[in-house]
């Protein structure tokens, strides 16, 4: 949805934001370098390493279907081999082209650094905390830096996010509820599909973490990045706040056309109907404890979630004393193209836009599932 800065300033309660982004959050965002763009919109630095990676993983995959045998046998280690020439081809690419990959780590670092300033000025004007890098760095990233012939320019990248961290808890949180999950259906044993989904939440991209509380209710968002193939990456905005009352069950929401989270309790689970159609025409609730589902899904419960859907993609998980919710979408807060160094007005724009209705989110929840404020 597009806000002018009227409703910006009124959905914020903040009555200077247009000049705040003016005259604060812009000289932030001055010193950012650009990079030259490709003809299809990625660097230009990365054009050659890319085509060159692209190139040899297909002659190396041309290779190894031409000389494996034409049965099951052959077709199984195909399937296996396909991730690993994969890897093994942007490996090679980047030791070629190490210098232009690290120059990009480099610039993207000193884009990272003035994108943290101008997004952390605005939370701190809102009363908030803003966490760059939740977790710290990535955990491909870490391991790869780990590697005895990695450059110690990753290694130092790796520190650095670290160094911008936090949330820990909050991610910890998020990865237990299983929420950060493919939506697609993995097939596979119990023990195989757990430990891949398991390794899928590590390795999920995490950013833009914020924290504070709104009306004396405390809550950590952050997003996740879900890669698609074929399609535009999923950004997913995940809202962690403390539940009403301490839970002894696990209970799942979602709108109708989202898929479920996927947890090891996924086979006590049983649907919960709760007698009014409005409700289970656009919802999906399940539980292993039918009785408490009921107790969270109360009739005011239901009455406000209804209107908290809109037309979204939202998942939700209440366990222990965590209620965490899950919003499907586009990326909210790029303020600034990392890769690019891209932005504009209108992107800072949209970035107070998008903290608008994260903040909304977080006022709809509280209110919906009757959260209170902790007492002093």
């Amino acid at each position: 949805m597009t806000y002018d800065w009227i409703d910006i300033e009124r959905r914020l309660g903040l009555r200077d934001a247009q000049s705040f982004a003016r005259n604060v959050v812009e000289p932030c965002l001055r010193d950012v370098v650009a990079e030259p763009d490709g003809m299809d919109g990625a660097p230009d630095r990365m054009q050659l390493p890319t085509s060159v990676g692209f190139v040899v993983f297909l002659v190396l995959l041309f290779f190894a279907a031409s000389i494996l045998p034409n049965n099951f046998v052959g077709e199984v280690l195909k399937f296996i081999l396909f991730p690993l020439l994969f890897l093994a081809s942007i490996a090679g690419s980047f030791f070629v082209f190490k210098d232009r990959f690290i120059g990009l780590f480099l610039a993207g670092r000193d884009r990272f650094l003035l994108r943290s300033k101008a997004l952390t000025a605005i939370a701190e004007r809102l009363g908030l905390t803003y966490v760059p890098s939740p977790g710290g760095a990535p955990e491909l990233l870490k391991r790869f830096a780990k590697w005895k012939f990695a450059p110690k320019e990753l290694q130092e990248i790796a520190t650095f996010l670290d160094d911008h961290g936090g949330m820990d808890d909050a991610l910890a949180d998020v990865r237990r509820s299983g929420i950060m999950a493919p939506s697609v259906a993995v097939l596979a044993s119990v023990e195989q599909k757990e430990k891949y989904l398991k390794q899928y939440s590590e390795f999920a991209q995490v950013e833009d973490g914020f924290q504070g509380s709104r009306n004396g209710v405390a809550f950590n968002a952050f997003e996740w990045i879900e890669s698609v193939e074929d399609a535009p990456n999923v950004h997913h905005l995940a809202l962690v706040m403390t539940a009403p009352t301490r839970l002894y069950g696990v209970t799942q929401f979602r709108t109708k056309g989202a898929t479920w989270p996927t947890t090891a309790d996924v086979n006590e689970m049983k649907q919960v109907g709760l007698g009014v159609p409005e409700f289970e025409k656009r919802f999906r609730l399940r539980s292993t404890d039918q009785v408490e589902a009921r107790v969270i899904f109360n009739p005011a419960v239901i009455e406000r979630a209804i209107t908290l859907a809109h037309d979204e993609t939202l998942r939700a998980v209440a366990f222990d004393d965590l209620i965490i919710f899950d919003v499907a979408g586009e990326n909210r807060f790029e303020m600034v193209d990392l890769a690019t160094g891209a932005w504009s007005e209108a992107s800072i724009h949209q970035t107070f836009a998008n903290i608008a209705e994260m903040l909304e989110l977080v006022d709809a929840v509280a209110h919906a599932f009757m959260l209170r404020a902790k007492s002093a």
